[in-house]
């Protein structure tokens, strides 16, 4: 998931900074602060999931271990306390569903535990989550927090059941939440004029994120500065 995190606003950076330069009209300029409004469908996302499947390795993140566990050495290369994210489990594919104000994504997952009172638990399964989006002004930094609705295990007793639920969240907040989806600076560039003989600064301001059915609209406000 490490992966994940990393990738993808080097990835939408890329298709984003070439819109950057479609603000307000001359008629609004006055009114309200230019902005550029980028719009990203499903498959964008998916796509860029399956990409991660072929190319690289599946993201995985340990799993918390208790103190009790941790005494007996549980997280053995034999059993290690992991969750890897998989590409699909039965009629079950880890994608993003847009909806109206929902970021939606089922995660089919495998994983294992080494628990002192059942031993090696081999599990895997998928779980239900929503992804709230919110711009950070003091680290201007567009995130989501991943929250898992409801989960579905296989291979794990229903004793542990609860408990594995828990850990999982724990594991999403401790290493994954808040999940850096995208920074201002990389939506910030320089544009030469070369008629005026010098450049502009692009500097982004702030994102307001907007979830509709199928697409992600991103509002991008920026201002102009002179460079150099």
């Amino acid at each position: 998931m490490q992966i994940l995190k990393r990738s993808v606003a080097g990835l939408i950076a890329v298709f984003l900074l070439p819109l950057s330069l479609y603000g307000q009209t001359s008629d609004t300029r006055a009114a309200r602060a230019p902005e550029a409004t980028v719009v990203l469908n499903e498959q964008f996302f998916n796509s860029f999931l399956e990409a991660i499947f072929n190319n690289l390795k599946a993201p995985s993140t340990p799993l918390a271990i208790t103190p009790g566990d941790r005494a007996s050495g549980s997280s053995s290369g034999d059993c290690p306390s992991l969750i890897r994210l998989e590409r699909q489990n039965g009629n079950v594919r880890t994608a993003v569903k847009l909806e109206q104000g929902k970021v939606l994504a089922p995660l089919v997952f495998s994983g294992s535990y080494s628990s002192t009172l059942l031993g090696c638990l081999e599990f895997s399964g998928w779980a239900n989550t929503e992804w709230h989006l919110d711009f950070d002004p003091a680290t201007q930094v567009l995130r989501a927090r991943i929250e898992i609705i409801n989960m579905w295990l296989q291979g794990v007793p229903s004793l542990a059941q609860g408990s594995l639920t828990r850990m999982v969240q724990a594991a999403l907040d401790q290493r994954i939440n808040p999940l850096q989806i995208l920074r201002v600076d990389q939506i910030s560039g320089i544009v030469p004029i070369a008629p005026s003989g010098g450049s502009l600064r692009l500097r982004a301001r702030e994102i307001a994120p907007n979830v509709l059915p199928g697409a992600l609209y991103l509002r991008i406000t920026y201002e102009f500065l002179p460079e150099g």
